[in-house]
């Protein structure tokens, strides 16, 4: 991927629009080997269809352009891609409460929040592990624990779950265990409705709002429109 952007930043050193995608893209993915999230949200890295008609010599950039969030996943292991700006208006949202993040994967969202002075306890199963991703590498200390597990062991008046899989009902169940246990504080899933992310039954019975202050520097920069929800 870094080979290969390089070559289309000199390919297309007098293409301002292209110049963004290329940067942006090759700046995110230097910085996140240094375990350096960007500061702003990424912008869209595909082009318009007028653009590709009027340039196809911009198809092969689209491509591989199109493969940068599936680059993320197998060489960071980074599914969601945060970004400093919306990490404080996450930081903002929490105000001092105890956080719980289940299913964190590499942490990414925990170590940001951590370093932000937040008291935040993450968690993960990690059975993803060996699947687009060989290993986790997390950036934080992340427990071993399954998601409806945690909940009932550590203390929390914000939980955190993004990007759940689609693949079974474990998002449904950490839900239903939160309705049971008449939890009052913030429930807040980053991820696409009814798409990429989470089974059907959870969007299904998810009473979802989408606050301002989460999603103002939440942007999605692929075909993948996840949003961020306080979900009921």
């Amino acid at each position: 991927m870094f080979e290969q952007l390089q070559q289309f930043q000199q390919q297309f050193a007098d293409h301002p629009v292209a110049q963004r995608k290329i940067n942006a893209a090759l700046a995110t993915y230097l910085g996140l080997a240094q375990r350096q999230l960007p500061d702003d949200p990424l912008p869209a890295l595909s082009f318009s269809v007028h653009q590709l008609v009027n340039q196809p010599a911009l198809m092969a950039l689209e491509t591989l352009l199109a493969d940068f969030r599936q680059a993320l996943i197998t060489t960071y292991g980074i599914w969601h891609l945060p970004n400093n700006r919306w990490l404080d208006d996450l930081h903002d949202f929490v105000a001092g409460r105890p956080v719980l993040e289940i299913m964190a994967g590499n942490g990414v969202i925990s170590h940001g929040l951590r370093a932000r002075g937040d008291d935040v306890v993450a968690t993960d199963n990690f059975v993803w592990s060996g699947q687009d991703n060989q290993r986790p590498d997390p950036w934080t200390p992340v427990i071993p624990c399954a998601a409806d597990q945690a909940l009932r062991i550590y203390p929390h008046a914000v939980v955190i779950m993004s990007w759940a899989p689609d693949t079974d009902n474990s998002d449904l169940a950490v839900l239903q265990t939160l309705r049971q246990a008449r939890f009052a504080g913030d429930f807040i899933v980053i991820g696409e409705k009814m798409q990429a992310t989470n089974s059907p039954a959870f969007w299904a019975t998810a009473q979802l709002s989408v606050p301002p202050l989460l999603n103002q520097h939440h942007h999605s920069f692929d075909n993948i429109h996840d949003q961020v929800y306080l979900v009921k």
